[in-house]
């Protein structure tokens, strides 16, 4: 079976996971990218706001008999959320979430008001009228901000008085504000059926980031969290189906009693890696959603498994 992977750049891991299963064709916009090295197709593709991006897409997975399409960049969600029917046309299951979701996912003050419509426990996040004018409030210190539309840990800083709060308005774009929890940090990685069913649900620590990417992290069997994120999916299903890898973020109290979702990514996090190290196999999960088969949940079996990674090159002339 094929696979057709957006977007690669350096995520060789999840292609060589892939590769136990499926046929891998990859695309990029830049030939400087390490993840084509592992590939079985290469192609170089214009932008995803290109117009024509999708007819490119297309003219791929016609020309290789694409069976699944897992986009692995944000902004192109939606273009393709909207072009659905064109790949199924073509034969071609979209590995991706409803549109509804995306737009959920995609924009954070979307994102809060999910969890205030479900009260689903989460920071607080602060009005957009008063980051007109900051000096109008009391603020209660520290805070968190970061881009509305940002991705991974890029750009998310905290807040500690007025001086930093004057200066990060400044620098960060479109930003949103949130109070700051306190606790251990928790990446969920997560797949869900074609039915927005999960198949796997693997908490895992966020034990230390670099560049807005994990590097070091440890999954863990974690009751409540993988409780919570469970009735999460459910609510979010309510909105549209689930359908994929889904990244979720929280933090766990110090008592281990509470949690509070922090973000919801609809795509693979960069620590996948780790989940499947410690027995979530995705790949056959998709295989088999790919044929057709239904695919049970897989909660048992994980173990706890600790990562830490380190660079590696590939040179060509």
């Amino acid at each position: 079976m094929n696979v057709l992977l957006t977007a690669i750049g350096k995520r060789v891991q999840l292609i060589q996971h892939l590769k136990t299963q499926f046929r891998v064709i990859g695309t990029d916009v830049s030939p400087l990218n390490p993840a084509k090295e592992f590939t079985d197709v290469f192609y170089l593709v214009p932008g995803c706001r290109e117009p024509d991006y999708i007819k490119g897409l297309l003219k791929i997975c016609r020309k290789e008999q694409v069976d699944l399409l897992i986009p692995l960049y944000e902004p192109e969600f939606l273009r393709l959320c909207e072009t659905r029917e064109q790949f199924e046309a073509a034969g071609v299951r979209l590995i991706l979430s409803d549109q509804e979701v995306i737009r959920i996912c995609n924009d954070k003050y979307q994102t809060a008001a999910f969890f205030d419509q479900y009260q689903i426990p989460a920071p607080i996040t602060y009005d957009r009228e008063k980051l007109l004018d900051p000096k109008s409030c009391e603020w209660e210190y520290p805070l968190i901000i970061k881009p509305l539309n940002g991705m991974g840990s890029e750009g998310v800083f905290q807040i500690h008085n007025s001086r930093e709060l004057e200066f990060f308005l400044s620098y960060v774009e479109y930003p949103i504000i949130q109070e700051c929890v306190q606790g251990t940090e928790y990446t969920v990685d997560v797949l869900c059926d074609l039915n927005g069913h999960p198949v796997y649900i693997v908490p895992r620590i966020r034990l230390e980031v670099r560049s807005g990417e994990v590097v070091k992290s440890r999954t863990c069997r974690q009751e409540l969290v993988i409780r919570e994120t469970t009735a999460l999916l459910e609510k979010l299903n309510r909105e549209g189906t689930v359908i994929g890898p889904m990244t979720i973020q929280c933090f766990l109290s110090e008592d281990l009693k509470s949690l509070s979702f922090i973000e919801i990514n609809p795509r693979f996090g960069g620590g996948v890696p780790l989940s499947f190290a410690a027995g979530a196999d995705y790949a056959t999960a998709l295989k088999a959603m790919a044929e057709g088969r239904e695919v049970p949940y897989k909660g048992e079996g994980i173990r706890q498994l600790t990562m830490m990674r380190y660079d590696q090159a590939v040179f060509e002339e």
